[in-house]
C-alpha cells in the first residue's frame, strides 16, 4: 500500500515545513518514447558580446523547496510561480522560441543538475554536430566562473547561502563539477525541452530534432498508462487536511507550511492518503523531509568553564559563539569593545584585523557542504572566491568509515579572482601501505566520497575577503539519475 503515517513530537505553536516528492516505477507506455533535446543556440552570446548581462537564478531569494535534481520542466515552473517573481534564468529560457520547417517549439525550460550533467558528458559528441548546424558550442574556454558555467534549475531543500547550482563547461577549469551558488549570481543559460513521440519515429542521440539536438531517449517498456494519483495529507487528532490535489503525476514535488494548532494536538500524526491511482498494484513511493522552525540555540557549558555567546535581536535568539573571553563588553559606535586585564580592545577594526588581546590570530572557517544530500558523490576539487587562498584546508567525509584529506596553500592556483585546487586522496586508505609517506597517501589514496563533506579552512591573511567556498564533485558511479 502507498498510504503511510508519521509520528511526530511537535507541540502546539510549532511552525513546520513538509517537503516531499512522489514517484511510481510503473513502466511507461510502449506506444511512446520520450526524446530529450538541448537548444543549438545559447540565450546569451557572450563570445561576440562580452558585456552581455547574464541572468540571476531568480530575483526571489526564498527557498522554493520543490526544485529537484532530475526534472528541469517541473523546477522551471516552480521558479516562475514564486510569489514576487519578476525575472530569472528560468524565465529567460521559457521565452525561447525556435521555428523549424513551419513548426514552432516554445516549451523550453532550465535543465536540472542531472540533465545538464548528462549533456556535459556528451559534449564532445554533440559539439561538432552543433557547429555544423550553425549553433554555439557547449564547450567553454573561459576560466571566469560566470562565463564558463551554465545555470541549472535544481535547488537545495534547506536554507543556505549557496542553495542553487551552476556547472562548469570548461574541461580545464572545473569541468563537469557542480558548484553551489547564491541566487543573485549570474551565469549563462541554455534551453532544454522534451517531447513524447511514437515508437515508430526514428530518432537517435545526436540527431537534429524538435528544435535542437537530441541528448537522451527514454524507451518505453510496457503498455501501462502514465501514472497519476490523488493525494491528501492530514494532520492531528481531528485529521485536519493540509494538502489535497488530484491526478498528481509521477515525480511530482511540493511542500506545505503549517503551524500546529490546539486542534491538531500535541505530537500530531501526519497521514499521507493515496486514492484513485491508475497504476493498480504499483506502489507510490514518497521521499519526505520535515523541518521545524527553531528559535533558540542551546549551548552546554561545563562547570568552571566560560564561553562568549552572541544574541541577535532581529532573530530573537542566540546565533553564534566566540573564542575570546572578555571581562566586560560594550557597544562602540556601530561595533563592540571589550576589556581584558584592564585593557581596552576595539573590535571590527579595519586596520588591525584579527588582532585580539595582544596578538594576531588566524581566521578559521568550518562548514558542511551538503549539496543534493541524498546523492552519493565523489569530491574532485575546491574553489575559493576571494582575495586570499587558504593556508591549510582539511576535508573529511564519513559514511561507513572516515575519509580524510587536506590541502596546503601551494596547492591552489589563482585564476581570475578564484583559487582552485584539485583534491587529493584519503590518507586513511587501507590499500596504501602503512610505510608510505604522508604525501604518497595523499597522491595514491582513494578520492573522498560520500553524501556530504566537512570543510575546514585556515587563513593567516589579516585583510581577508572571501565570498564563497565551493566543492566540485561528480556523481558516484552506480548512482546516476
Amino acid at each position: 500500500m502507498s498510504d503511510f503515517s508519521l509520528d511526530t513530537n511537535f507541540e502546539v505553536g510549532d511552525e513546520i515545513k513538509i517537503v516531499f516528492d512522489i514517484h511510481n516505477n510503473v513502466p511507461i507506455s510502449a506506444s511512446d518514447k520520450s526524446v530529450y533535446i538541448v537548444d543549438l543556440q545559447e540565450c546569451q552570446d557572450v563570445e561576440n558580446y562580452p558585456n552581455t548581462v547574464l541572468p540571476q537564478w531568480s530575483n526571489v531569494n526564498e527557498i522554493i523547496g520543490t526544485c529537484n535534481n532530475w526534472d528541469g520542466k517541473i523546477n522551471s515552473q516552480n521558479i516562475l510561480n514564486q510569489t514576487g517573481h519578476t525575472n530569472s534564468a528560468a524565465k529567460v529560457v521559457s521565452e525561447v522560441s525556435r521555428v523549424v520547417s513551419g513548426t514552432t517549439y516554445n516549451d523550453w525550460y532550465l535543465p536540472s543538475n542531472a540533465q545538464l550533467s548528462t549533456v556535459y558528458q556528451l559534449m564532445d559528441v554533440l559539439d561538432p554536430i552543433i557547429v555544423q548546424n550553425n549553433g554555439k558550442k557547449l564547450r567553454k574556454t573561459q576560466t571566469h566562473y560566470q562565463q564558463k558555467g551554465y545555470w541549472t534549475s535544481s535547488e537545495t531543500q534547506t536554507p543556505r547561502p549557496t542553495p542553487v547550482f551552476s556547472i562548469s563547461f570548461n574541461p580545464d577549469s572545473g569541468g563537469g563539477s557542480t558548484f553551489g551558488r547564491p541566487k543573485t549570481y549570474r551565469f549563462r543559460t541554455r534551453a532544454f525541452r522534451h517531447q513524447t513521440v511514437s515508437q515508430s519515429v526514428n530518432v537517435a542521440v545526436g540527431d537534429i530534432f524538435g528544435g535542437g539536438i537530441v541528448y537522451k531517449i527514454v524507451e518505453a517498456q510496457s503498455s501501462s498508462p502514465a501514472p497519476k494519483v490523488d493525494l491528501d495529507i492530514n494532520i492531528g487528532n481531528q485529521q485536519t487536511n493540509i494538502f489535497s490535489q488530484n491526478e498528481l503525476p509521477s515525480e511530482h514535488s511540493s511542500f506545505i507550511e503549517h503551524t500546529v494548532t490546539a486542534l491538531n494536538g500535541q505530537s500530531p500524526k501526519i497521514n499521507f492518503i493515496f486514492t484513485n491511482s491508475n497504476v493498480q498494484d504499483y506502489t507510490w513511493i514518497t521521499n519526505i523531509k520535515i523541518f521545524k522552525k527553531e528559535n533558540e540555540l542551546i549551548t552546554q557549558i561545563q562547570a568552571g568553564s566560560k564561553t562568549t555567546l552572541a544574541w541577535s535581536d532581529n532573530s530573537n535568539r542566540w546565533v553564534s559563539r566566540y573564542s575570546y573571553i572578555p571581562e566586560y563588553m560594550t557597544t562602540f559606535k556601530t561595533g563592540i569593545a571589550t576589556f581584558t586585564n584592564g585593557d581596552l580592545f576595539i573590535h571590527d577594526d579595519t586596520v588591525n584585523k584579527n588582532y585580539f588581546y595582544g596578538g594576531y590570530y588566524p581566521t578559521k572557517v568550518t562548514y558542511i557542504e551538503n549539496v543534493s544530500p541524498s546523492q552519493p558523490k565523489v569530491y574532485m576539487n575546491h574553489a575559493v572566491e576571494g582575495n586570499a587562498k587558504p593556508n591549510y584546508t582539511t576535508l573529511q567525509t564519513e559514511e561507513s568509515w572516515i575519509m580524510n584529506s587536506d590541502l596546503v596553500g601551494e596547492d591552489y592556483i589563482r585564476r581570475e579572482g578564484t583559487y582552485y585546487s584539485e583534491m587529493f586522496g584519503d590518507v586513511n586508505d587501507p590499500n596504501v601501505s602503512d610505510n608510505a609517506t604522508y604525501g604518497d597517501k595523499l597522491r595514491r589514496g582513494t578520492k573522498l566520497r560520500g553524501q556530504y563533506i566537512k570543510v575546514g579552512m585556515t587563513f593567516t591573511d589579516n585583510d581577508l575577503e572571501v565570498k564563497h567556498s565551493n566543492i566540485g564533485y561528480i556523481t558516484s558511479k552506480g548512482h546516476t539519475t
